[in-house]
């Protein structure tokens, strides 16, 4: 089995090679988790609320959230710079799902509840995605240009380096068309 779909690699040191593993053993038990949490509510939750089909669009949206944790993970493991992806989906999902477990509560005691689970796990699980996203499109930048991986915008010439490049005066004088 090839082990990185990314540049050489062999030249990954041990140290990053370790963390990705824990990165993705970590995805893989949320993973798992949440399909506990997914069946629970598949058992739980009404059949039907003031939307149609209520238990299918919350087990539905929980099972995509496993699916791009999952394809995180299995990313990672393979130490693949693909990862920045499903991390990506990760983060987006769960602030989505906060956000209407958060809005969709119908007492005030589910709305804490969902509050509470929103700022102790959703939130930062998806602030911790986007950070796994944000360094492996660093690292990958400064596989590919390590002069400019402190700036992601390439420095602007000075302008006495730019005059100095072009000519002072034209060689030979340029003659213009006649207007009409």
């Amino acid at each position: 089995m090839p082990a990185a779909a990314s540049a050489g690699g062999r030249d990954i040191p041990p140290g990053v090679r370790q963390r990705a593993r824990r990165l993705a053993w970590v995805y893989l038990i949320v993973a798992a988790g949440l399909i506990v949490w997914t069946v629970f509510l598949a058992l739980s939750l009404p059949k039907e609320n003031l939307e149609h089909h209520f238990r299918l669009t919350w087990t539905g949206f929980d099972l995509i959230e496993v699916l791009a944790i999952c394809l995180t993970a299995y990313w990672a493991f393979r130490l693949d710079t693909r990862v920045v992806y499903p991390a990506t989906a990760v983060a987006t999902l769960l602030v989505a799902d906060a956000w209407f477990d958060i809005t969709t509560s119908t007492t005030a005691a589910d709305a804490i509840q969902a509050l509470i689970l929103a700022l102790a796990v959703e939130l930062p699980a998806a602030a911790f995605s986007l950070y796994v996203a944000h360094r492996v499109g660093r690292r990958v930048r400064k596989l590919a240009r390590p002069d400019h991986v402190t700036d992601p915008h390439p420095p602007v010439p000075h302008r006495a380096r730019t005059r100095a490049v072009l000519p002072a005066e034209p060689s030979s004088p340029v003659e213009l068309p006649p207007e009409p």
